[in-house]
């Protein structure tokens, strides 16, 4: 098993871009909204609220990905795998080098 991350610390407004089997979609961290995205099992539903974003509701039977933490961090994600959506935080700006570079395990 190996799992690897690669993120850089840029300066500017986190956005959240969220992908699913048909588009993707891009919102700014900084605005309180709900939205309904549609996935390979039905609609999730994620919020956005004081820069963070979560997984409100999923159709997928179990669940799990509720139970995942709010991201909000540049290079943060989180999934509804069965459903097919994914979401992660990137930041708008010029890249700088005071963040991790990158990490495997």
């Amino acid at each position: 098993l190996s799992i690897l991350s690669a993120t850089t610390q840029q300066d500017g407004t986190p956005l959240l871009i969220v992908s699913s089997p048909s588009s993707e979609y891009i919102y700014p961290l900084d605005t309180d909204t709900t939205i309904q995205i549609p996935g390979l099992e039905g609609i999730s539903t994620i919020q956005i609220q004081q820069g963070q974003a979560q997984y409100l509701d999923s159709p997928w039977a179990n669940k799990t990905c509720m139970a995942a933490p709010p991201i909000h961090r540049n290079g943060e994600r989180s999934a509804c795998l069965p459903n097919g959506i994914f979401m992660r935080v990137e930041n708008q700006g010029p890249a700088t080098n005071d963040d991790i570079d990158i990490m495997a395990f």
